[in-house]
């Protein structure tokens, strides 16, 4: 007989809640804010060794928005004028901003790849106390790994190019893009030495409007003072958790 599954909201919101109950584990609160600021302190060290050419780069693609642009489109302001004057200042704000935004993005960016190649053993050992009857039988070389690390990057890289490209709903499917990837790429780590590749193809396959909602639902719960802190830990606890309920749903279905 077939178990009744929950719907993918519902399990989304319900794996979630339980990533966040072992992400306040005090081990992982340590763990999550080390990857922060060992992303933090590599984006700054970036940042300082390519300061040189960096900024001049945004600064040449701010003075392309907000004059460039424009003087193609046939409007200059007059030098010396107000509107001179007033875009010399958005020129500097927006240089300042493209660069805060940069910054940010790769603090992301480096805290997502931590958290695959380092956090998630951690991550998994953590969860996987709440399901005893899982044991370790399979083992994915550390090449794997990486394969799964560049291809999610890399579709991430494609896709968000691919996006931008289209107007007016480019920036909310970005968001879907980034919400989804962020749980599909750590699915491999989260089912590492439990099953073996098939049947993770077989949820990858199942699972991906869950994996979307799951990775909305974090999103948002990452929005929330102090908790986005904890990130790291959440959405990894949260993927594993979708992934070993998924099993036991398997196992009752059959």
């Amino acid at each position: 007989m077939r178990a009744n599954s929950p719907s993918p909201l519902a399990e989304a919101l319900h794996c979630a809640l339980l990533g966040l109950r072992d992400a306040l584990h005090p081990a992982l609160i340590t763990l999550s804010l080390g990857v922060w600021a060992l992303a933090f302190l590599v984006m700054t060290a970036l940042y300082a060794l390519g300061w040189s050419w960096l900024a001049p780069a945004l600064e040449g693609v701010a003075e392309f928005a907000v004059l460039g642009l424009p003087g193609w489109l046939g409007w200059t302001p007059a030098t010396g004028g107000f509107l001179s004057e007033l875009a010399g200042y958005a020129e500097t704000a927006l240089q300042w901003l493209l660069l805060a935004a940069l910054f940010a993005v790769g603090v992301l960016l480096l805290a997502r790849v931590i958290l695959e190649l380092v956090l998630m053993g951690q991550v998994q050992r953590r969860v996987l106390s709440h399901y005893p009857k899982l044991a370790a039988s399979v083992e994915r070389p550390w090449r794997a790994d990486l394969r799964d690390l560049a291809g999610n990057l890399g579709t991430w890289l494609v896709g968000s190019l691919l996006c931008l490209c289209i107007p007016l709903i480019g920036g909310a499917l970005l968001i879907l893009l980034t919400a989804y990837l962020n749980v599909r790429g750590l699915v491999n780590d989260a089912f590492d030495g439990v099953v073996a590749e098939p049947l993770q193809r077989r949820f990858v396959t199942t699972q991906r409007p869950t994996m979307l909602l799951l990775g909305a639902v974090v999103g948002l719960v990452m929005l929330v003072p102090l908790l986005g802190l904890i990130g790291p830990s959440l959405l990894g606890a949260a993927t594993c958790h979708l992934t070993f309920r998924w099993l036991g749903h398997q196992h009752e279905a059959t």
